[in-house]
């Protein structure tokens, strides 16, 4: 087990939009990147917005619901639909502030009014295909 803290590094590798969220209206926004330990081990980690309906916009990292505060595996409480065809290490743990860093930096990339424009996009080809 391997614990990312102050001696980290990270890097988006990819973006993936998996389209319109029907509450939120928001596009769902996957981000796949690497972690990297101050021993050099790479980690996979996927982040994801639209986990918490108060906050759509906002991205994590991974979802502790009543424990936030505690680390957890990365992806615990993301779907399988949004970790599918993405890497997730199952032995990074990340702090409190690594999540918050990766999530801030997935923020600056999308912010709330891109999403938005996406999830309107994502809305518009799915009525085209309906019909």
């Amino acid at each position: 087990m391997t614990t990312a803290n102050s001696s980290y590094t990270f890097s988006i590798e990819s973006t993936e939009v998996r389209g319109a969220h029907p509450k939120t209206g928001l596009a769902t926004i996957a981000v796949q990147g690497v972690c990297t330990d101050k021993d050099g081990t790479e980690f996979n980690f996927v982040a994801t917005n639209n986990l918490d309906k108060r906050y759509a916009d906002r991205f994590k990292v991974n979802w502790n619901g009543s424990k936030a505060r505690m680390p957890e595996v990365v992806g615990h409480g993301i779907g399988d639909d949004v970790k599918s065809g993405l890497k997730v290490s199952s032995g990074l743990y990340f702090s409190r502030g690594a999540r918050i860093a990766i999530a801030k930096k997935c923020r600056d990339l999308f912010p709330a009014d891109y999403q938005a424009q996406l999830g309107a996009k994502e809305a518009a080809a799915e009525e085209v295909d309906a019909s």
